[in-house]
């Protein structure tokens, strides 16, 4: 049986990290990530991975799962993050889900829509489009067929536009109407509190680029030139946020003015996507950061009832 467990959310940068690891360490709780980057061995410091010296504070779970060229999906996540939610309700922890990636932790407490079988034909028409036609193409074609689910992608998710593609041409039907069930409007499948970090736009903002600048300092590009010794460029995890800019400064497409700012506006897009994904979580409960001792109160009470 899954144990009751609580999940921190929100959009990135905005300090769920550091308020998991200080309540792990009042509740006897273990943080399991729930963040669709950080399952790839040698993506830190571009994915805020934790610290080693966090991850020596309190343990940590599902990251360092693969290599990046190897395939990692939602599907997986839920199966490996159940098995180890299970090992710690045996163990008597807590589990806190901590993370940005709603598709991956609402894949564990929701479970994942039955979605239709693929005929391979069709499967490989879409590969085939992708290598030939090339990625901003197949995506073009995809926010025509699905604009909602374009929205919350980036043209080089190869995995999620592909899939997304597969199947409206297979069924005529957007991928999105397929999932519509499981946002927001089901039980979970356990026990689960749910927190959401808030904040005001503009302060999000001036925190992600400050942010951004940190991570140039602490080794971001030296991260990328380490990774490109031993795997393509053109892999989905190298196409993520910052590693597609830090790729193209190293190759003189951009300078390095350049590549930050374009890492800073990417990445306040992308939390204005993750913030209209998450308010279609109708039990998410927003709070400010710092009314922290309002999460430890609501933590404590949550788990009252089921101890």
């Amino acid at each position: 049986m899954i144990p009751a467990s609580i999940v921190i959310t929100g959009p990135t940068a905005s300090g769920k990290s550091d308020l998991a690891l200080e309540l792990a360490q009042k509740i006897e709780g273990e943080i399991v990530c729930t963040d669709s980057m950080q399952v790839y061995r040698g993506l830190d410091i571009g994915t805020a991975k934790p610290t080693k010296a966090e991850q020596s504070a309190v343990p940590h779970h599902q990251i360092d799962l693969c290599n990046p060229d190897e395939h990692y999906s939602a599907g997986q996540y839920a199966r490996d993050a159940e098995n180890t939610l299970n090992k710690l309700g045996k163990r008597g922890k807590i589990p806190i889900l901590v993370g940005g990636s709603g598709l991956y932790y609402k894949a564990l407490i929701y479970g994942l829509d039955e979605m239709p079988p693929i005929p391979e034909v069709i499967r490989q028409s879409v590969l085939n489009d992708w290598k030939i036609r090339g990625f901003e193409e197949c995506y073009q074609e995809l926010a025509k067929c699905d604009p909602e689910l374009a929205s919350r992608l980036s043209p080089r998710d190869a995995t999620r536009v592909q899939r997304g593609l597969e199947i409206f041409r297979a069924t005529g039907k957007k991928m999105s109407s397929f999932q519509k069930n499981k946002l927001g409007n089901q039980t979970t499948r356990f026990p689960v509190k749910i927190f959401g970090v808030h904040w005001e736009r503009e302060a999000l903002y001036e925190r992600i680029n400050l942010r951004t600048e940190a991570m140039m300092k602490i080794g971001w590009i030296e991260e990328v030139i380490a990774l490109l010794e031993f795997y393509s460029p053109s892999l989905s995890p190298l196409n993520g946020l910052g590693y597609k800019q830090i790729i193209a400064y190293l190759n003189g497409e951009i300078n390095y003015a350049q590549m930050v700012a374009e890492i800073q506006q990417k990445t306040r897009n992308f939390a204005k996507r993750q913030l209209t994904w998450f308010r279609q979580e109708k039990s998410l409960k927003w709070f400010e950061i710092d009314k922290r001792e309002q999460v430890f109160q609501a933590t404590e009470a949550f788990l009252s009832s089921y101890h």
